[in-house]
């Protein structure tokens, strides 16, 4: 093998005859070989011959602006797999992925997806209680901070900084999907229809608002 990285060229057992070969090596791994070698556990002189030029292919919990749409291609597989078809993920299930930090990968993910199209109906969207069989502990949530009335800082959560205009529209009886059409379209308008910047004004990735709005109007983004 060195022989072929090195020099293109090879003897096959029991030849007596040298032949050149024209091959191209991608070579992939899931552990660090700088550190093998390091250790002693792969051969340095490979290493250097095969570290031509290295791609790293960051985790899932490093790119989830990535995540939309490999969950959109997992449930693509999953529905004609199973000939069923769902709505997608909910909003909660959607954020509930986007904040949790996925040690199995993306291999885990398939796993989640394909666990909520068992789980869930036809015509139905998938919820954060049908993705995992234990509801996960390792999501992160952004706190928002604040200065009370005696000027001591303190930080509240989402869901407690967001409760006075969440009770005027539960007391409207304006639908949450009222609530999230209006908030895309306003932010579109505002953004030109620009979808990027459109997501940045509401706090999300492009993929993730490219994937609510899909979901209302069946256009990709």
């Amino acid at each position: 093998m060195l022989r072929v990285l090195q020099e293109g060229e090879l003897e096959r057992v029991g030849d007596n005859r040298t032949r050149s070969v024209n091959v191209r090596v991608i070579a992939a791994t899931n552990e660090s070989l700088a550190e093998a070698v390091e250790s002693g556990k792969f051969r340095a002189d490979l290493y250097y011959r095969l570290n031509v030029f290295p791609v790293k292919i960051p985790p899932l919990r490093e790119r989830l602006e990535d995540l939309p749409l490999l969950a959109e291609h997992f449930l693509k597989k999953f529905h004609a797999g199973y000939n069923k078809r769902t709505l997608g993920l909910s909003d909660k299930a959607l954020a509930l992925c986007m904040n949790y930090q996925w040690p199995g990968n993306i291999r885990e993910l398939e796993n989640v997806i394909e666990r909520g199209v068992i789980l869930t109906d036809n015509n139905e969207s998938i919820s954060q209680d049908s993705l995992f069989a234990v509801f996960p502990t390792n999501c992160s949530q952004k706190a928002h901070e604040s200065v009370d009335v005696e000027g001591h800082l303190v930080q509240e959560y989402a869901s407690s900084s967001a409760s006075g205009w969440a009770d005027q529209i539960l007391e409207s009886a304006i639908s949450l999907d009222e609530v999230e059409e209006t908030l895309m379209r306003r932010a579109m308008e505002q953004a030109n229809q620009n979808v990027s910047r459109a997501a940045r004004i509401l706090g999300l990735t492009r993929p993730a608002l490219a994937y609510r709005l899909k979901k209302k109007t069946g256009i990709f983004f």
